[in-house]
């Protein structure tokens, strides 16, 4: 009966962990394509740097009560675009409905070079 009970534990433990892991974990979402697709606009298609090679950057921020994007950082290796990023997008309005407010939002962006 003793080894029965220590099994059962043991197996609601495992699953409430591997449960708990898995919901934590979202999805990239409709609203979250959405908001990468106004972002892209924002920025436009002519940002004033000069790249030999393609560039990345991860913006992180967040959706204030005002519907406005609150730059959080800029995660990319070339410090003027963080620059350009954060200048161009930081307290703009958006118009995309759906989104939290609060919530960190991150957005991988990728800038080809000329």
């Amino acid at each position: 009966m003793r080894n029965i009970k220590t099994i059962v534990t043991i197996l609601a433990i495992s699953l409430a962990t591997t449960l708990l892991t898995t919901a934590t974990e979202k999805a990239p979402s409709n609203i979250t394509q959405k908001l990468r697709t106004e972002i892209v606009s924002m920025l436009g298609n002519k940002i004033s740097l000069e790249l030999k090679t393609s560039a990345t950057a991860e913006i992180s921020f967040i959706i204030n009560n005002y519907n406005e994007i609150v730059i959080i950082s800029v995660d990319s290796k070339i410090d003027e675009l963080k620059s350009i990023i954060k200048s161009k997008l930081n307290y703009k309005k958006i118009a995309v409905r759906g989104t939290e407010k609060g919530e960190i939002y991150k957005i991988p962006l990728r800038i080809n070079a000329k």
